[in-house]
């Protein structure tokens, strides 16, 4: 969970208008933050944040197919706690397990105060997904919510999806 998801709508809106089919999985801790049905309703999908759905149901939602279905991967804003789960492989939630089975090209964008993201496990984590062969979204300068102005703010949602676009273009003529 980040106070930079309240960026998320409007990328998802941007991929969306770009033509793009997306699909979001939400964290538990990214739902204190911005809500699934904001997210599916830009997205026009549904909105994943558990293994089986919360519903009478409990639908399996299957992370290998979601992990499959993907052209690429974003992981936006990824945090400290999720940057060290994905570089360690810890699976404890449906992202995880999405990121873990995902084999197209994954992009991730870091977001989270200054200190933190200085801190140097955080830096080893950035390192270790780069080694992966994941892609960073350096995070952007200016001020963060806890007071502070530094590096680890979440790019604005254009800025995101020029850099994707730009990865492609370089990448695919």
């Amino acid at each position: 969970g980040s106070i930079a998801a309240y960026k998320v709508p409007d990328l998802v809106r941007l991929f969306i208008k770009s033509g793009a089919n997306v699909k979001v999985v939400l964290t538990k801790d990214a739902i204190n933050f911005v809500t699934p049905i904001t997210l599916s309703t830009v997205s026009k999908n549904p909105v994943h944040s558990s293994f089986k759905s919360d519903d009478e149901d409990g639908v399996w939602n299957n992370h290998v197919e979601l992990g499959l279905w993907a052209d690429f991967m974003l992981i936006c804003p990824a945090t400290a706690n999720t940057l060290f789960k994905m570089a360690n492989g810890n699976c404890d939630n449906l992202l995880l397990g999405v990121y873990l089975s995902c084999k197209s090209e994954t992009f991730f964008t870091p977001a989270m105060d200054l200190d933190m993201y200085k801190h140097q496990s955080t830096k080893e984590s950035i390192n270790k997904l780069i080694s992966f062969g994941n892609i960073l979204i350096p995070p952007a300068h200016g001020e963060l919510a806890s007071g502070l102005s530094g590096e680890g703010r979440l790019p604005v949602p254009h800025e995101i999806v020029v850099f994707i676009e730009m990865h492609y273009t370089k990448n695919f003529p």
